[in-house]
């Protein structure tokens, strides 16, 4: 065992290349909070459990919002479909003067203990603050990729609205259906950050998509069409 631990350490070389120092520092951090209203609260010279407590939010989402136990719930659902009842009260002892007649079966309830009221954290206001945020209409953050955006310009700028004739086109190399293609498109034209700049260049823009008389949002080779 001895030579063993020897020949190891001596096959050992040092790495002259990185820097122990600032790999020291680096595993000491505890990394950077990226949350602005977190990071404007938080302390330093804490844990960051107790920071998270002290904010009102959940450090550990495994204990605030526990997994189900699947057997508990089973044996419970058992109890419920055979109805099986609680257990009854212990017999009266010998020697009780009480008529047996009389005594009824009284279920044992057990007590549950009474929660205590829980003290509003000291930083509740970061909780509320994100809760708000989360609860505001930011918009549509959603974009479609650039070779998509491009598939669709050029589909539209050769065949218009015709989406039988983009299924059939030779660089419909996804075999797309023209139900795809459609779906593509009304996707597209619901997201002005990327449609503005082409029906600009289109002369498009000052147009109105929901006006069926106008041919240029004709719609071929679909179920809508009237």
């Amino acid at each position: 065992m001895v030579r063993r631990l020897r020949r190891t350490k001596k096959n050992q070389k040092y790495d002259y290349n990185r820097n122990r120092k600032r790999l020291n520092i680096k595993d000491r951090l505890n990394g950077r909070v990226k949350c602005p209203e977190i990071r404007k609260e938080y302390d330093q010279n804490k844990v960051p459990a107790k920071n998270i407590r002290e904010m009102g939010l959940a450090y550990n989402v495994n204990r605030a919002i526990p997994i189900p136990n699947v057997k508990r719930q089973m044996k419970l659902m058992e109890r419920e479909l055979n109805n099986v009842k609680p257990p009854l009260a212990a017999p009266a002892a010998e020697g009780d003067e009480t008529d047996p007649e009389e005594t009824t079966a009284v279920p044992i309830v057990a007590e549950q203990p009474v929660k205590k009221a829980r003290r509003p954290a000291p930083k509740q206001h970061v909780a509320d603050q994100l809760e708000q945020e989360a609860n505001e209409f930011n918009g549509i953050r959603y974009r479609l990729p650039r070779p998509q955006v491009r598939q669709i310009m050029m589909m539209v700028d050769r065949y218009g609205f015709n989406y039988a004739a983009m299924a059939k086109d030779r660089r419909n190399y996804e075999q797309e259906t023209w139900r795809q293609f459609r779906a593509k498109v009304r996707r597209f034209l619901r997201i002005p950050a990327q449609c503005t700049p082409y029906l600009e260049r289109k002369g498009w823009l000052d147009c109105d998509m929901t006006d069926a008389t106008d041919p240029r949002w004709k719609e071929y080779g679909t179920d809508d069409e009237a």
